[in-house]
């Protein structure tokens, strides 16, 4: 009965610390599987490999990980095109140059944090109403738009610095996202 328990809060907790959407928690869940893994030893008659799970898995890991978390800043940007049906690598080849390379040469030299990028071909009103991303480019037709917030220092310093950072692109539109609506913000 205990060996069913702990083999089912393994595989919940290995489940969770996968699937969750925050780094954090994930790595906090990873601590507590490292301990299940520690009670699991014990329960086989292993102490000293429970003891050494229990010092490396549960603390010096789980502190070292919160720590790089903490030192590591990623900016999440999603680039949108309905236009494309399904990206493949010509099309993000396209933008690379003009887009996407130079903001992550800005971020990485200025910023001193990581950009996160993901492409998607979603309506702009759908991948807006997640919030999930910072900043947001949206390419309709021989326009593009640059979505970010007005409290968001690192948008504030791409916008102070856009004619240095893309210089490929001829019209680009910069919205606020907290200051307007998206229903009119394309149009």
């Amino acid at each position: 009965m205990f060996e069913t328990f702990i083999l089912l809060t393994l595989l919940v907790l290995a489940c969770v610390s996968v699937f969750s959407d925050n780094l954090r928690r994930s790595i906090i869940f990873l601590g507590a599987f490292s301990l299940t893994i520690a009670l699991a030893y014990l329960h086989y008659n292993a102490p000293d490999v429970a003891l050494a799970e229990a010092a490396i898995g549960v603390g010096l890991s789980t502190v070292m990980y919160l720590v790089a978390l903490k030192k590591v800043s990623v900016y999440d940007i999603c680039y949108v095109n309905e236009d494309v049906e399904v990206f493949n690598d010509d099309q993000i080849n396209e933008i690379m140059g003009s887009i996407v390379r130079p903001l992550e040469l800005f971020m990485e030299r200025t910023e001193e944090i990581e950009p996160q990028l993901a492409y998607t071909n979603r309506p702009l009103k759908t991948v807006a109403r997640e919030n999930r991303h910072d900043c947001v480019i949206h390419r309709k037709g021989n326009l593009t738009y640059l979505y970010g917030d007005t409290t968001d220092q690192v948008f504030q310093d791409i916008v102070a610095n856009l004619n240095e950072v893309i210089t490929d692109i001829t019209d680009i539109r910069v919205v606020f996202r907290d200051e307007v609506t998206l229903d009119g913000a394309d149009e």
